[in-house]
């Protein structure tokens, strides 16, 4: 067996340190390099998609135009945002004139009239009008305690029928007396 084992090695040597004679190594060469080239490698078509998409961005003179009208499309986007910043400022300054002047039913419409009151500084005139914010406070909290006295008054007469049938005579008679025109 130790004799066999021998030869293998011998024989194992032996094709280890002979080379196979190669017939125009060169074409050989080339012919892996091209299989190496053409096979396929994951992303690659990606790649190559994206390259041929975007590749003029690597031309120098396109990139200097695209920045040109960059920089010329953030100057009218500067010049709109300063003219509507100036409307607003002299809408600002204009006069709001709301509905025929009577308060609004719910104390939320008439909240939001005050805030367009405050942002137009007055319902009619042309000269500016200035008001403090504890004047509004006070004349909204004023609104707000009639119109909890009003509630409280429909609220007695809805609950007494013969002071209703009074009131509700007293109005016809009014209706009647006032002339229609």
């Amino acid at each position: 067996m130790a004799t066999d084992n021998n030869n293998y090695k011998r024989i194992i040597e032996i094709l280890r340190n002979s080379r196979p004679e190669l017939i125009r190594p060169e074409e050989i060469e080339d012919e892996v390099i091209k299989r190496i080239i053409r096979q396929k490698r994951p992303g690659e078509t990606v790649t190559a998609l994206i390259a041929s998409l975007f590749g003029w961005v690597y031309v120098s003179w396109v990139r200097r135009s695209l920045i040109g009208a960059v920089t010329l499309l953030v100057a009218i986007f500067i010049y709109q945002q300063a003219s509507i910043l100036k409307q607003v400022n002299n809408l600002s300054k204009k006069t709001v004139i709301m509905g025929n002047g009577q308060l609004p039913a719910s104390s939320s419409e008439f909240d939001k009239k005050l805030t367009l009151y405050k942002i137009s500084a007055g319902f009619y005139s042309d000269r500016e009008i200035q008001i403090s914010e504890k004047r509004l406070e006070e004349l909204l909290i004023s609104y707000q305690d009639l119109q909890g006295k009003y509630k409280d008054l429909v609220r007695i007469i809805e609950e007494n029928p013969e002071l209703k049938k009074y009131i509700e005579n007293k109005l016809n008679e009014k209706r009647n007396t006032k002339p229609d025109l």
